[in-house]
């Protein structure tokens, strides 16, 4: 364990940096070829989807002031920007809509920031004549994944930075080194500079700020940096793991990187990602499943309820456990069980019109909210999601009530494939891309025999 940062460990940063220059598909075998494939497969859709926020249209007016060039493009909107800024627009998109997947075991958001900084990576590396397929990027997610999820699997304190995006960054670089096998000097560079870059705290999602998703844009951005900056030329720190100004003992409080050493090559991370089957915090996902459960089971509706209680991890309401007001914006809603529930009972899920103007300044909605008690259980896991207990009473003396052991879209109760689909299909609607439905589709679920990467990119 890292208690002392006084020497640090080199190897540490080599072994992920060989494991990215080294891996293959054949490494996690068809089982991780499917799941890189959803995974890459959800991130499409959410990430065109999270154009329609007011938030990425304000970023995208303010970073197309900030530079000209037409490396890589914004998506959605097909604005040309240098990479590094469309990486940072696209990671915020990814983000802003809380629809994007995640692994729980590490509170990671593993796609966020590999997935943009790879692809406009590739986007502007095919500009000058470089080739990437299909399968150079489901191993470059593959492998960007590994690294971002499996450095919050072994940290064994609570979140203090914003792990996605600082996990997600270093992530994205390895996930670059994946797809080129650049030299282990230029590799290790790149990741003691994007090192030196990360950042974002968790003070955003305490108050629901809307710069939470921007904190992934800004390490987006970092990460391509980075890798231009080690390519110049800069050097960076090499015991940025366990050093005595390194990740765990700065960013996280204590954490055992050797750990995740031992597991590169023997636990592919892609196979441990949820995806989200509402367009909330995943921390809410469970307490809305059981609450739909239970009004499917008993046929009760919004306005028969009494009271609900939410039986969660400490984590759980400390992510999710705000009150709302009248006045809540958007992002704080999304990150607000107590809202969630009611838009739930009404609709029969959480869709993107449960964050509309009708629905926020609803005084209905914030009285039922009123009459849900978020209350943390006694489970020791800092980082725990999981079980959540919902109990539901009855205005009419009935009692409810259901446990559930893991959130819908886990490993262990996954969406189905039509359920994939249908979120896919409505996500394109809402970013008024439904014309290359079709096209996506079929690049995606052949995405390994793929020549050219570039014919996915020109349709985002």
């Amino acid at each position: 364990m890292t208690n002392e940062h006084h020497s640090g460990d080199e190897s540490i940063l080599r072994a992920f940096v060989l494991h990215a220059r080294e891996s293959s598909l054949e490494g996690p075998g068809q089982s991780g070829l499917a799941a890189a494939k959803r995974l890459i497969f959800d991130a499409v859709g959410v990430g065109l989807a999270g154009a329609i926020t007011e938030e990425s249209k304000i970023l995208l007016q303010a970073v197309d002031s900030w530079g000209s060039g037409s490396e890589a493009h914004a998506w959605t909107s097909g604005i040309a920007l240098p990479a590094a800024l469309a990486a940072m627009v696209n990671g915020h998109q990814m983000h802003t809509l809380e629809f994007d997947a995640i692994h729980e075991p590490s509170v990671v958001h593993p796609m966020t920031v590999v997935f943009p900084v790879t692809l406009a990576f590739m986007e502007r590396a095919q500009k000058t004549g470089q080739k990437f397929s299909g399968s150079d990027l489901i191993r470059a997610v593959t492998v960007g994944v590994d690294i971002a999820a499996g450095l919050g699997v072994v940290t064994s304190t609570p979140l203090r930075f914003f792990r996605p995006a600082t996990a997600g960054a270093l992530g994205a670089v390895s996930a670059i080194t994946a797809a080129t096998r650049a030299s282990i000097e230029q590799a290790e560079a790149a990741m003691g500079v994007v090192y030196s870059q990360i950042a974002g705290t968790m003070q955003p999602h305490t108050e629901g700020a809307q710069v939470l998703a921007l904190q992934i844009g800004f390490n987006a951005r970092a990460a391509i940096n980075a890798w231009d900056l080690a390519l110049a030329g800069f050097r960076g720190p090499k015991k940025i793991f366990d050093g005595k100004y390194g990740y765990f003992g700065v960013i996280e409080g204590a954490g055992d990187p050797h750990a995740l050493v031992a597991q590169l090559g023997k636990i592919w991370e892609v196979e441990r990602t949820s995806i989200k089957p509402f367009p909330s915090g995943r921390a809410t996902h469970a307490a809305l499943d059981g609450i739909l459960q239970l009004q499917k089971e008993y046929g009760f509706t919004v306005n028969d309820v009494l009271e609900v209680e939410a039986h969660v991890p400490p984590m759980v309401k400390g992510l999710v456990g705000r009150l709302p007001t009248i006045d809540m914006q958007v992002g704080t809603a999304r990150l607000c069980l107590a809202y969630l529930i009611p838009n739930a009972l009404m609709d029969g899920t959480v869709t993107l019109h449960s964050y509309s103007e009708e629905r926020l300044r609803n005084p209905h909605i914030i009285e039922a909210a009123s009459r849900v008690a978020i209350i943390a259980d006694t489970n020791p896991n800092p980082n725990a999601f999981d079980p959540q207990t919902i109990v539901v009473k009855l205005k009419s003396g009935q009692q409810h009530s259901i446990t559930l052991p893991a959130s819908l879209g886990s490993p262990s109760t996954p969406m189905s494939q039509q359920e994939l689909e249908e979120k896919f299909a409505r996500n394109l609607d809402a970013a008024g891309k439904s014309q290359v439905h079709d096209q996506l589709t079929e690049l995606l679920n052949n995405l390994e025999n793929v020549e050219d990467v570039s014919r996915l990119i020109e349709l985002l």
